[in-house]
């Protein structure tokens, strides 16, 4: 035991590598380096099977005292109601774009090649960027409650469910990358408490639960090869105490 210790502290160079070759054959930190936002489908209909096991995902999302304060109404076949949520979303994204000026959003665009860049703003500012629920084969409607079980106590929301339902949401998006499908988080159409209150009378969802967003899943036209880069570790995280900097393993090592 004490010889293995020794070879781990001095063979850091043969520890190094042997990390970096459990990164690279680690399938689940290749599907989250994969997973893109996707907003334009085809239409076309994706088999049974794979919705199925899409959706099998989301019901083994964590929760506390495992009560899944989530639900979901999944939409294949009603197109005007797919057509409804495009139509909210579009609205929506010329509220919130319309009147931004083009230099503050491009900024945050930075990855889109400048002869395209343009393009899609003004797809954002009219919002037809924001239409993709009405090509998506199945769009999620996914609630939470804070009040639907018998704890005597609340769960709030914005602590729980909305947590909740998003580690489930990450849980169909990797499966769905994983089958090769894109998939788009589209809150615009809960965003406002007027539209989420349309959206519950449409689908008959009780006023316990709350529409959180609409998850579109579909045959993508085409890949999105390149998304925007992810700021270091050390642009996130703290270590031990907040604003002390945290170091990555490999600057530890050069220090020594």
């Amino acid at each position: 035991m004490a010889g293995s210790a020794a070879k781990t502290k001095s063979d850091s160079g043969g520890e190094a590598q042997e990390d970096s070759k459990t990164a690279l054959n680690l399938r689940a930190i290749e599907l989250v380096r994969a997973r893109r936002s996707i907003r334009e489908f085809t239409g076309n209909k994706i088999p049974d099977e794979h919705i199925e096991l899409i959706l099998e995902a989301a019901r083994h999302a964590p929760s506390p005292e495992n009560m899944l304060m989530i639900r979901f109404v999944v939409i294949r076949d009603d197109q005007e109601t797919k057509e409804f949520l495009a139509d909210i979303a579009q609205e929506m994204a010329e509220t919130a774009f319309g009147g931004a000026p083009f230099e503050l959003t491009s900024g945050r665009n930075w990855f889109i090649a400048d002869p395209y860049r343009a393009a899609v703003y003004a797809r954002m500012r009219d919002g037809e960027l924001f239409r993709y629920p009405e090509k998506s084969d199945a769009v999620i409607i996914v609630c939470a409650s804070d009040s639907w079980h018998d704890a005597g106590y609340l769960y709030p929301n914005e602590l729980f469910g909305s947590v909740v339902a998003g580690m489930a949401i990450q849980n169909m998006w990797l499966v769905a990358t994983d089958l090769g499908y894109g998939c788009g988080y589209e809150a615009l159409v809960c965003s406002d408490p007027r539209h989420a209150e349309l959206i519950r009378d449409r689908l008959g969802i009780p006023p316990i639960w709350t529409p959180l967003t609409a998850f579109c899943i579909g045959e993508r036209i085409s890949a999105r090869a390149l998304g925007p880069s992810r700021v270091p570790l050390e642009g996130l995280m703290y270590e031990e105490r907040w604003g002390n900097p945290y170091k990555r393993i490999a600057f530890k090592k050069e220090e020594k």
